[in-house]
């Protein structure tokens, strides 16, 4: 069977990667999008069909690819010249002829899409080739992107019950592409798997001995992170006296609000900004706090909290998303309102006055949870299952 697993860009984000390579032991794995990095799979079965970001690269590539398909399958040629002539002007028809050219010269069984708002351009090769769709739903492409955008919201009405098979990352995503006519009984709910070596990375946990509490958020400077409630938690503990330090870990830049926010409530004795870490050394670093938060308004399941919880450290969160799935209160971590500064300031508390042996117990319950429901084998199993059925 051959497999495409699309994100638009090569390398892609860890879960896919990992999706990647579980899927290549026994499937071919087909990789189209931008080429960003160059990536080395030691798999035989993962075949890389990028696009040059290089223009020039990218135009030479492009024309020996339709060349190639009107030499080898011209009733493909034709189909994909047909379906250039809905989008208007020519630059955007050559982006879309890019984009499309290699897929229908290597034409999938399965054609898995990982963003939601990419269905738009991919339904073609259902319509036209029969390829069976697959779509993930995560994040912000269902939970507020067709909020903030009728046209999407509409797209995705017209064009989710063209979908064969949706993954969703926690029931709450999945409830949440309904609204849009996604069929429930055509989402399988996958979680998001965590590899082993995050697992065997497990410590005991242990309070950090220096003054204060240290706390933690590892994630990108975007709104829906929630940073500004969690710098705001940082002055009120700050003012009822507790010593604390706050840092973030962020691989893109600093946003002028969070500067500022730091400025203006003199906290940056107290707030550490960090740039991001390659993982094996992130995770170390994560195991040195006291405890991971995740503030954010929105998620689908973090990544960083089912992680922290993988390796033993103990998490506060937010209840967005599907977090209320992973984070149960006295069981496995401290779960919050959002936009709620004062609810965080009584988490910290809450766990910098539990004890040692307390933490320890909740800390080995929470990498309990996560290893039985979120470890990659059996997520990769899930896939492939999935696969066969849609394809028989």
């Amino acid at each position: 069977m051959k497999i495409a697993i699309y994100s638009g860009s090569i390398p892609s984000t860890t879960f896919i990667e990992n999706l990647i390579k579980g899927v290549a032991s026994e499937h071919e794995v087909l990789l189209f999008g931008k080429q960003t990095a160059h990536v080395k799979y030691d798999s035989p079965n993962i075949k890389i069909y990028g696009t040059p970001k290089n223009k020039f690269a990218n135009v030479i590539m492009t024309l020996f690819r339709v060349l190639k398909l009107m030499v080898l399958y011209p009733k493909r040629f034709v189909l994909l010249w047909k379906e250039l002539k809905i989008y208007e002007g020519e630059y955007k028809r050559w982006n879309i002829l890019s984009r499309l050219v290699p897929v229908i010269l290597n034409k999938p069984d399965v054609f898995h899409i990982q963003w939601a708002k990419d269905i738009k351009q991919w339904v073609f090769l259902k319509d036209k080739f029969g390829v069976k769709l697959v779509l993930s739903l995560r994040g912000a492409h269902i939970n507020y992107s067709p909020i903030a955008d009728e046209e999407l919201a509409n797209t995705y009405k017209q064009l989710f019950p063209k979908v064969d098979r949706f993954h969703a990352v926690s029931q709450a995503i999945a409830l949440e592409a309904q609204k849009y006519h996604a069929d429930k009984d055509k989402i399988e709910l996958i979680h998001s798997p965590i590899a082993k070596p995050t697992f065997d990375a497990f410590r005991v946990f242990e309070k950090n001995n220096s003054d204060g509490f240290h706390i933690v958020s590892v994630g990108r400077f975007h709104w829906k992170k929630g940073y500004k409630y969690a710098i705001d938690a940082v002055k009120l503990l700050k003012e009822q006296g507790v010593q604390i330090h706050y840092t973030i870990i962020a691989s893109n830049v600093v946003s002028e609000a969070v500067l500022f926010q730091i400025h203006q409530l003199g906290l940056e004795n107290e707030i550490t900004i960090m740039k991001g870490l390659p993982q094996e050394i992130l995770f170390k670093k994560m195991q040195s706090f006291d405890a991971v938060i995740l503030p954010s308004l929105e998620e689908g399941i973090a990544n960083v909290v089912l992680e922290a919880m993988a390796l033993g450290v103990p998490v506060i969160s937010t209840d967005c998303g599907g977090m209320a799935e992973v984070v149960i209160p006295n069981k496995t971590g401290w779960l919050v309102p959002v936009r709620n500064p004062e609810a965080l300031v009584q988490a910290v508390i809450e766990l910098s006055q539990t004890s040692e042996s307390e933490l320890q117990n909740i800390t080995k319950q929470a990498h309990e949870f996560v290893k039985l429901h979120f470890n990659a084998e059996d997520s990769i199993k899930q896939f492939l299952e999935l696969y066969r059925e849609i394809v028989n």
